[in-house]
C-alpha cells in the first residue's frame, strides 16, 4: 500500500506515475563534457560518453547521499565517471530524491542517488576507490540492497540493461545471466544478495554484515514493522522488562519539509518527555533515546494491545454473514467506549498544548479490557507552533490540508481524523465519503438494515461531512421502492462518466487505470482499453472508433511483447476486437497469444492456456471454424502452472481452468473434460475454509491465507464456475458447497465496489446463480460507493480505494456491467460462452 501511494502525488483524480510531478529542484551535474549523451527515464537522467556501450550485467555501484549534500555528491560523480568514461544515472529532481527516500518508498531501492554502470570488475574496483576517498567528507544513507564500500558508496552485482521476464499476469520481473548462462532472477531486496556462481570480487574496507540482534543493552526479539525510514521492535531490556524500541537510519525517512527519520524521532522523544511528565499514561513513557553505529533508536515501555484497525477487522459484524442485532449492540457499545477513549486522550493532549496531528487506527491499540493508548507521536506538534504538515494516513485527512491556499489548524486535523476513526468502526469508505459525502445516507440505510446504529456513533462519523444542498444520487429509499429503474440509471450515468473519462491522447493510458496497470499493461481486460471497450459495448453504448483503431494498433505492434492471457494479454484483446468488428486483427493477436511460451508454462484463466482456450472458444462461436475447437484441447490437454504458491481462484488456481474445461466439454460433447473439470474443483476445496453462520470462503493461495469471498480468488469465482457445472452433473457434495458459497456471496459491505474483488462482482455471481433478489439487493449497495461528478456521470474508486479508476478489474468499467446486466439480464457479460454452449 505504501508503494503505491507514489501513484496519488501526481493527478489529484486519477492514479499517474511519479515522474509526473513536479521534479523541483532540479539536479544537474557541473561540467559535463557537451559530447556526452543526455536523457530521461521516469525519474531518472541519464548520461553516457560516446561511442561507450553498457554492458548487460556487471557490478553495479550507487552512491547515496544526504539532500542538502545532493548536488555537490553528484558533481564529484560526475567527474569521476568522465574521468573514467563510465555511463551513470541520477536522481532528477529534488522532490524525487524526497520520495525515494521517504517513510513510504521502496526499501529496496533507498538511499540510491546515483547509479554507474563500470564495463568491467577492473574499472569498477578503481572508480569505487576513487569515489571512497572523494566522497570522504559525506554521508549518506544505507543502500540496503548492497554492500557498503565507502561511507555512501556501495555496490551490488545486477543487470545494467533492462531485462525482464514475462509474467502470466503481466508483470516484469527483472533477471540477469548466471555464470552457466542461465537466465535467473536479478533479486532486488533490501538486503545483499549475490547471484548463484558469483562472488564479491571486492575487500570492502567496511563490510558490516549482518547487525547483533543484542546491543546497547537490549535483546531484539521480533520485528513488528519495517519502513524505508526505519524499523520498529520488541525487545528486552537487561532487568528483563519488555520494550519496543523504534529505528530511525540515517539521512533518509524524509518528510515533505525535507526533516529526516532522525530529526524526527529525536523531536519525539522530546514530546514523550514532556507529555509523560505532565500526564503519565496519556502517551508510551519514554525510556531513552541513543545511538548506535549510523542509526537512532527511541525506546519506550511496550504498550500492550493490537492496533485499532486490526481490532475492527476482527471485530466487526457489518462484514459477516447475517450477525443476530445483539452482536451489532455489542460491537458499537465497545466502538463507543473505545472512541470515547480516544476524544478523551486527544483532548487532554490538546489541554497540554500539543496536537497529535497523525491520529488513525494504526496509531491506536486496544488491550483485552478495552483500553487504549495512543502510539507513535512522531507528528505530535505543539500548537503555540502554528499550522502542522499533514502526515496523517489517506483517508484520515480533510483534502482541504492538502491545498496551498488553505490552512487546517492541527486541531481541526485531529478533529477530522477522529471522525474517520469512526467512520472506520462503522465501515470504511472513507475517500468515497471524501469526495460525495451524500453516500453516508447510503451507508446508514444499508448499516441500519442489518441493526440498529447508535445515533451517538452516526453524528461522530457525519460531523465533518455536511451533504451537499443540492442532490446528484438518489435517496436510499428511491432506490429501495424501485431498485431496477436506479439500477438502470446508474447504468447509464456510470457509462457517462467512462466516456467523459476517455484520454485518446494520453500515451499512458486511454482510461484511467490503477497501479497494476501500469505495472502490466493499460491495454489489456483488467485494466486497460479492452475491458473498458467490452462493458461499454455490451451495456449498448457505440465504442468511438479512434480507441478501437488505437488498441488495435497498439497491441498488434506489442503482441510478441504482451502475455496471452485472457485477462491480461493478447487473448483477452483479440475477443474484444473480434466483438467490436476487427475480425483480421482479433486472428492475428489470438495466433500470438497461441505462439507464446507462456500458453504452455501457464495453466491459467487470467494469464496462460485456459484463457487463450476461453478465445478460441468464443471465435468458435462466431465463425464455427473447427481449428479453434481444436487448438483449444490442445491448450486445455497441455499440463502448466497455476499463479504462485499454490493459487486459488478464477483468475490463477484450479476454477479459471475448470470453466474452460466445462465449455470445451459442452461444446464438442465429450465428456472427458467435464471429468478434469470437477477433479479440478474438488481439489479446489484443500483451499475453502469456513465462515461464520454456515458460510464457505477461500483462501488466496498457501501461503496468502486471507478468506475471500470475491470474483478472483474466493466465493463468487468458485460458485460462478461450479454453478454451471451443476446444470450438467449430480453431486449432493458439491450442491453443498455451492450454497454455502453463494451464502458468502451475500454479504453486504466489502471495502471495494470492484468486479473481480469488490460489491459488484458478488451482485453477477448471485444474479447468474439464479438468485434474483439477493443479487438486486446487492445492486443497490452499489450506490454507497459511487460518486457523482459536475458532468452528471457517476465514477467509482479503484484498486486500492484512494483514486477513479475506469478499469474493469476494480473501477467503474467493472460496475457498468454487473450494473447493467442486473437491469437486462443479458448473458455473458463477463467472458462467458452461455450462451453458445446451450
Amino acid at each position: 500500500m505504501q508503494e503505491q501511494l507514489a501513484f496519488t502525488l501526481a493527478h489529484a483524480d486519477y492514479y499517474e506515475p511519479l515522474e509526473l510531478i513536479d521534479p523541483g529542484l532540479p539536479y544537474r551535474p557541473a561540467g559535463m563534457p557537451q559530447d556526452w549523451s543526455r536523457s530521461s527515464r521516469e525519474i531518472w537522467t541519464d548520461w553516457a560518453p560516446p561511442g561507450v556501450e553498457v554492458p548487460e550485467q556487471g557490478w553495479k555501484i550507487h552512491v547515496s547521499s544526504a539532500v542538502e549534500d545532493a548536488q555537490r555528491v553528484l558533481d564529484l560523480v560526475a567527474a569521476a565517471c568522465v574521468e573514467f568514461s563510465v555511463s551513470f544515472k541520477h536522481l532528477s529532481g529534488k522532490s524525487f530524491f524526497l520520495w525515494v527516500h521517504s517513510k513510504h518508498g521502496n526499501r529496496a531501492q533507498g538511499g540510491k542517488f546515483c547509479a554507474l554502470y563500470p564495463p568491467d570488475p577492473e574499472v569498477a574496483r578503481a572508480l569505487l576507490i576513487r569515489l571512497e576517498h572523494d566522497l570522504a567528507g559525506f554521508a549518506g544513507p544505507y543502500v540496503r540492497s548492497d554492500r557498503r564500500f565507502g561511507s555512501c558508496v556501495f555496490y551490488r552485482y545486477g543487470s545494467f540493461r533492462e531485462r525482464f521476464r514475462l509474467r502470466p499476469d503481466g508483470t516484469r520481473e527483472a533477471t540477469l545471466f548466471d555464470p552457466a548462462g542461465r537466465e535467473i532472477p536479478d533479486e532486488r531486496r533490501p538486503e545483499f544478495v549475490l547471484p548463484p556462481g558469483v562472488t564479491d570480487l571486492f575487500a570492502a574496507p567496511e563490510d558490516d554484515g549482518d547487525e547483533a540482534v543484542s546491543f546497547a543493552g537490549y535483546t531484539f526479539e521480533a520485528v513488528l514493522q519495517h519502513s524505508n525510514a526505519g524499523g520498529a521492535y520488541r525487545a528486552r531490556a537487561a532487568d528483563g522488562r519488555e520494550v519496543f524500541v523504534k529505528e530511525a537510519w540515517a539521512h533518509t525517512g524524509y518528510d515533505a519539509e525535507a526533516r529526516s527519520a532522525q530529526l524526527r524521532l529525536e523531536q519525539e522523544y522530546e514530546t514523550l518527555k514532556a507529555v509523560h511528565a505532565q500526564a503519565p499514561g496519556l502517551c508510551p513513557e519514554p525510556i531513552e533515546l541513543f545511538s548506535h553505529w549510523e542509526n537512532t533508536y527511541l525506546v519506550t515501555e511496550l504498550v500492550p494491545g493490537t492496533t485499532l484497525s486490526k481490532w475492527v477487522v476482527a471485530n466487526s459484524p457489518v462484514v459477516k454473514i447475517e450477525q443476530p442485532p445483539e452482536v451489532f449492540a455489542e460491537y458499537y457499545r465497545r466502538c463507543l467506549d473505545i472512541l470515547g477513549q480516544a476524544e478523551a486522550a486527544i483532548a487532554a493532549l490538546h489541554e497540554l498544548g500539543y496536537a497529535f496531528v497523525d491520529v488513525n487506527p494504526k496509531n491506536m491499540l486496544v488491550d483485552d479490557h478495552l483500553r487504549v493508548r495512543l502510539v507513535d507521536f512522531e507528528a505530535a506538534h505543539l500548537l503555540a507552533d502554528g499550522p502542522a504538515v499533514p502526515l496523517g494516513a489517506p483517508g484520515y485527512i480533510p483534502r482541504e490540508a492538502f491545498e496551498p491556499s488553505r490552512s487546517v489548524s492541527p486541531r481541526d486535523l485531529d478533529d477530522y481524523a477522529l471522525s474517520a476513526v469512526a467512520q472506520l468502526m462503522v465501515f470504511p469508505l472513507h475517500e468515497v465519503v471524501i469526495r460525495a459525502p451524500e453516500v453516508l445516507d447510503h451507508i446508514h440505510h444499508d448499516v441500519t438494515a442489518l441493526a440498529p446504529l447508535p445515533d451517538r456513533l452516526w453524528s461522530r462519523v457525519t460531523r465533518v461531512h455536511p451533504r451537499p444542498r443540492r442532490r446528484a444520487l438518489p435517496t436510499p429509499d428511491e432506490v429501495a421502492s424501485d431498485p431496477l429503474t436506479w439500477l438502470s440509471r446508474l447504468s447509464s450515468r456510470t457509462a457517462d462518466a467512462i466516456e467523459t473519462m476517455a484520454q485518446p491522447g494520453n500515451p499512458r493510458w486511454v482510461y484511467p487505470t490503477t497501479p497494476a496497470g501500469f505495472s502490466s499493461n493499460t491495454r489489456c481486460v483488467a485494466h486497460g482499453t479492452a475491458g473498458v471497450l467490452h462493458a461499454l459495448h455490451v451495456a449498448g453504448r457505440p465504442v468511438d472508433r479512434k480507441i478501437v483503431a488505437r488498441l488495435r494498433d497498439e497491441s498488434l505492434a506489442e503482441r510478441h511483447s504482451m502475455p496471452p492471457g485472457l485477462l491480461y494479454g493478447s487473448a483477452g484483446i483479440a475477443w474484444v476486437l473480434a466483438s467490436l468488428g476487427e475480425a483480421e486483427a482479433a486472428a492475428e493477436l489470438l495466433a500470438a497469444a497461441d505462439r507464446h511460451p507462456l500458453s504452455r508454462t501457464s495453466a491459467t484463466y487470467g494469464g496462460g492456456a485456459a484463457g487463450v482456450a476461453m478465445t478460441h472458444l468464443s471465435l468458435y462461436g462466431r465463425t464455427r471454424d473447427e481449428h479453434h475447437l481444436d487448438r483449444a484441447g490442445e491448450l486445455l490437454g497441455t499440463p502448466g502452472q497455476l499463479g504462485p504458491d499454490d493459487a486459488a481462484g478464477l483468475v490463477h488456481g484450479r476454477p479459471g481452468v475448470a470453466l474452460a474445461l466445462y465449455y470445451l466439454a459442452r461444446l464438442t460433447g465429450d465428456r472427458e473434460p467435464l471429468e478434469r473439470g470437477l477433479q479440478l474443483l474438488r481439489d479446489e476445496l484443500r483451499h475453502r475454509l469456513p465462515v461464520e453462520t454456515d458460510a464457505l470462503g477461500f483462501r488466496v493461495s498457501a501461503v496468502d491465507q486471507r478468506n475471500m469471498p470475491y470474483l478472483f480468488a474466493g466465493s463468487a469465482g468458485y460458485a460462478s464456475v461450479l454453478s454451471r457445472y451443476l446444470t450438467v452433473v449430480e453431486d449432493a457434495e458439491l450442491a453443498g458447497v455451492l450454497r454455502r458459497c453463494l451464502r458468502n456471496c451475500t454479504v453486504r459491505f466489502t471495502v471495494g465496489v470492484g468486479l473481480f474483488q469488490g460489491m459488484a462482482g458478488l451482485a453477477l455471481t448471485l444474479s447468474q446463480a439464479g438468485l434474483r433478489a439477493e443479487a438486486i439487493r446487492s445492486g443497490a449497495g452499489l450506490f454507497k460507493y459511487a460518486i457523482p461528478g459536475d458532468d452528471g456521470g457517476i465514477r467509482f474508486v479503484g484498486d486500492r480505494f484512494l483514486q477513479l479508476s475506469a478499469d474493469l478489474w476494480s473501477g467503474s468499467a467493472g460496475v457498468l456491467l454487473t450494473a447493467h446486466h442486473l437491469v437486462t439480464g443479458a448473458p455473458d457479460p463477463l467472458f462467458t460462452l452461455d450462451s453458445i454452449a446451450e
